[in-house]
């Protein structure tokens, strides 16, 4: 039995061993071992490529609230910038760095492209549900109705963001009176961007022309300052105060405007500033006068009237006592007396009277003069002027020196032209030439290492160049070294038995050949010389032997 264990035992130990020996002559091949070499480098590359290019990578955060032609054009905004950006095929989301993503907002803004996640009737397109109600539908419909001014309202240049909100009441045709519908605008004004009066007044017709029933009284505009925009009652005392002052302002304006352009290239950018005070007087008033000129008159018509008696008065004295005898003499001086007074009496008929009327036309002047509101009264200008570059100094840096009198004197005659100066109304120019303060530039905050991002992406990349470099020490070389080695094809606790010594079953030891051992140990045993060592152990101890085998047969069957 022992015998039948010893021969299978010696057939596997040499089919193992010449499988081993002839794993041996494959890898002896130079052919393999070179193609092997080859596959090991190339796939070593490959991996320390890929933890290069991923160590590289940045990470990309999504663009929220983009529809896709605020997408479509946000490319070439992002293109223009030099900002990388990568579309999802699947989702169509705009992804950019997540270290450029502040600067890609403000690209995109600069460019007037911002979020707009409100669709307005676009939302209404798709399926609403067959179980909706009629309230949801009429909510829906509001909201889309209130997007849709939003986004008109938004057009405006100086508008960067609206919400509006609508108070409509529910119609019913049970009630007399309705309640009327009303809306409120809440804009968000750009950077030092402004309303004017007659913009406001646009805003609020378009909504109370937009809404049915809803008059342009009930809608309020107001800013993202809680200022409140729109006139309920443009002929309120408010409201023409506001008009006033915006008109006033404007003015001002105008001058500053005026003077700083007219300046600046003279002086240099950011040398000059100046205030400007307007006294407008906003009274209206009205005058009526009429003059006469100093030619003389021309007859324009005349009326000539005159009017007399000639007939003369009865003569004698009347009465019988004229025929009276002895009466004659009286008679005749009473006649005397008669004719005298008959005389008188003629003389006095004969005088008429004589009138004459004429019209003469004279040179005369009717003047009716409104005085209009907003004639300027006076103006009163301070300009401060910056000291002027110099040449530079020897060690190159720039100098700056003070304005002459002469100078002063020119700029101060640029801006009395510039702002219209009278004297006789009282208008005031200053112009002081000093040094502007120059502020240190701030620092800037410093950062903490973990947070960044340049630092998380320096140790990205040096956990990248580690990695490779475990890669070459822990996988290429020992690649390298198993390749080119020659393996042993016997197990070492089979060899370090048949080396070292042998047991007997009684314990004792039996020594092996010494010339073999102790020429052989050292080296590497090939093929034959491991058959003789096998041999030579069994023909020093063969029941020792059968017993190991057995041990091992045992241990294989269990």
């Amino acid at each position: 039995m022992s015998a039948t264990a010893l021969t299978k035992a010696n057939e596997g130990l040499s089919k193992t061993t010449e499988s081993l020996k002839s794993l041996g002559r494959l890898q002896d091949i130079p052919l393999v071992r070179q193609m092997m070499t080859f596959a090991v480098a190339a796939a070593a590359i490959a991996l320390g490529l890929w933890l290069f290019f991923w160590t590289q990578r940045p990470d990309y955060a999504p663009l929220p609230d983009l529809d896709a032609k605020t997408a479509s054009d946000a490319r070439g905004v992002l293109t223009a910038a030099k900002i990388p950006f990568k579309i999802d095929a699947a989702t169509g989301v705009l992804s950019v760095p997540g270290d450029k993503i502040g600067e890609a907002r403000m690209a995109l803004a600069a460019g007037g492209l911002g979020a707009n996640p409100d669709k307005g009737f676009a939302a209404m397109e798709g399926d609403q549900g067959f179980g909706t109600s009629q309230f949801v539908e009429n909510a829906r419909y509001q909201h889309a109705l209130e997007s849709e001014l939003a986004r008109t309202i938004t057009n405006l240049r100086p508008v960067r963001e609206a919400r509006v909100h609508l108070a409509l009441p529910k119609p019913s045709a049970f009630t007399r009176q309705k309640e009327a519908a009303s809306a409120s605008v809440a804009l968000q004004l750009r950077p030092g961007a402004t309303l004017e009066q007659g913009q406001v007044d646009a805003i609020v017709h378009l909504v109370s022309s937009s809404i049915p029933g809803l008059v342009a009284e009930n809608v309020t505009v107001v800013d993202q300052y809680g200022r409140l925009l729109s006139n309920p009652d443009p002929d309120s005392d408010a409201a023409v105060s506001a008009k006033q002052f915006e008109q006033q302002r404007r003015q001002e304006t105008v001058f500053v405007h005026r003077i700083q352009e007219l300046l600046e290239p003279m002086t240099g950018p950011g040398r000059v500033r100046a205030e400007v005070s307007v006294d407008m007087d906003f009274n209206q008033s009205e005058q009526a006068s009429e003059k006469f000129g100093p030619d003389p008159a021309i007859v324009r018509s005349e009326q000539l009237s005159e009017s007399g008696n000639i007939a003369a008065g009865p003569q004698g004295v009347p009465g019988s006592a004229s025929n009276t005898p002895g009466a004659a003499e009286q008679a005749n001086a009473q006649q005397a007396q008669a004719q005298a007074q008959a005389q008188a009496t003629q003389t006095a008929a004969t005088n008429g009277s004589r009138s004459s009327v004429r019209n003469y036309e004279i040179n005369r002047t009717l003047t009716h003069t409104r005085q209009a509101p907003g004639i300027i009264k006076r103006v009163t200008t301070a300009v401060l002027v910056d000291n002027l570059a110099g040449p530079a100094d020897k060690k190159g840096k720039p100098t700056e020196r003070a304005l002459t009198a002469q100078e002063i004197s020119k700029i101060e005659s640029l801006v009395q032209q510039a702002v219209g100066f009278d004297a006789q109304r009282g208008d005031v120019v200053t112009v002081v030439n000093s040094p502007f303060a120059r502020q240190p530039a701030a620092e800037p905050e410093k950062t903490p290492l973990w947070e960044n991002p340049n630092a998380l992406n320096m140790l990205r990349t040096l956990l990248g160049g580690l990695a490779v470099l475990a890669v070459v020490l822990f996988v290429l070389r020992p690649a390298f070294r198993a390749i080119t080695t020659p393996k042993i094809a016997v197990k070492d606790d089979v060899e370090a038995a048949t080396i070292t010594s042998i047991e007997h079953a009684d314990g004792e030891e039996a020594p092996v050949r010494p010339a073999l051992t102790q020429q052989k140990i050292p080296g590497v045993l090939n093929f034959d010389e491991k058959v003789e060592v096998a041999r030579s152990a069994v023909a020093a101890d063969s029941k020792h032997v059968a017993a190991l085998v057995r041990d091992m047969v045992n241990a294989d069957e269990s």
